[in-house]
């Protein structure tokens, strides 16, 4: 779908099973993009909105604080910083109504939920569900609890591991109870455990090659869905 070198800037961390996340939207998506109005959440450095402006669509580009000055850079890099509009959006209070064509997020709903909040988990996927039209559909990719082990390891050698607030597949299911379609699939255990981006490259292959599907379902660490109202 993207070189590998494109996939960098839209991905950015364990790149062979984040970015399993644009093949599947693809699949499973109605929308000819050409004609998308297309919101990013938790934008940071935007790079979800430049994957989804350079296959034609109007992308507002957002994020709690603002969109880094990486993001304009690199949208600007690849000529389309006209299709990006930008803004400061709390996902607990998204500013539209029925009017929105596609949604999405990577890895939002962990700090949404910090410190035990699932009940602002819930609250950001009904604000998204409220701002899409009828038939618009919610594109996610986000952090699972995983396995045992991922779990201890985060609240070792991650930041925010301990305060992040990682959701379940039944929560997810919860979540996203009142939409009338909800796909997904889940991806990736040993992507998540490089510590350096060239280790991640490594066992994100593996992964790839086939190293998840040989662990449990819920041992694996990214949720990968569309949803559609």
């Amino acid at each position: 779908m993207f070189a590998d070198s494109l996939l960098d800037d839209i991905i950015e961390w364990d790149i062979p099973n984040w970015s399993t996340a644009l093949a599947f939207w693809q699949q499973h998506s109605a929308k000819e993009m050409a004609s998308v109005s297309a919101l990013e959440i938790g934008s940071r450095n935007g790079g979800l909105s430049l994957g989804l402006a350079l296959q034609g669509a109007q992308v507002v580009c957002t994020d709690l604080i603002s969109p880094t000055d990486n993001s304009l850079d690199k949208h600007r890099e690849y000529r389309v910083a006209h299709r990006i509009s930008y803004a400061q959006i709390d996902a607990l209070r998204i500013p539209y109504l029925d009017s929105l064509d596609v949604i999405v997020f990577k890895s939002v709903l962990g700090g949404i939920g910090r410190s035990g909040q699932i009940e602002k988990q819930a609250q950001a996927l009904a604000q998204m569900y409220m701002a899409l039209k009828p038939g618009g559909e919610l594109w996610f990719a986000e952090n699972l609890v995983a396995s045992p082990m991922h779990q201890y390891l985060r609240s070792r050698w991650v930041r925010w591991g301990r305060d992040w607030r990682y959701v379940t597949t039944g929560e997810m299911d919860s979540f996203l109870s009142p939409f009338s379609t909800v796909l997904y699939q889940t991806v990736g255990f040993l992507g998540a455990l490089g510590r350096t981006p060239r280790q991640r490259a490594v066992f994100g292959r593996l992964d790839r090659l086939g190293v998840d599907r040989c662990v449990p379902k819920e041992w694996r660490y990214i949720i990968i869905g569309l949803a559609r109202k």
